[in-house]
């Protein structure tokens, strides 16, 4: 299993923060064969302060930039752009 530290996570912001069009609801990163899925619905992140994971959503890409909805057990919290550094893949 792979994690994705922070150098990765910024990287997904800058792309989605550049991004020219809508990516759909699966944030990829890579060509060809190295194109690989990094946030889609279902994808399990941990918040690393607390050690808490969330089950992603949803995507979110509208005026106030983007974010993911996100779930655990009686709670739903929505995680704007810039705490993804908080985050790693779980």
């Amino acid at each position: 299993m792979q994690t994705l530290g922070a150098k990765d996570i910024q990287h997904i912001i800058d792309i989605l923060l550049l991004k020219s069009e809508n990516l759909g609801k699966d944030i990829f990163v890579g060509q060809g064969k190295d194109k690989k899925v990094v946030v889609k619905d279902g994808l399990k992140v941990r918040h690393v302060p607390t050690g808490l994971v969330y089950t992603v959503i949803e995507y979110i890409d509208d005026s106030s930039g983007p974010s993911m909805r996100c779930s655990r057990p009686g709670k739903e919290i929505i995680i704007p752009s810039n705490e993804f550094n908080e985050y790693v893949r779980h």
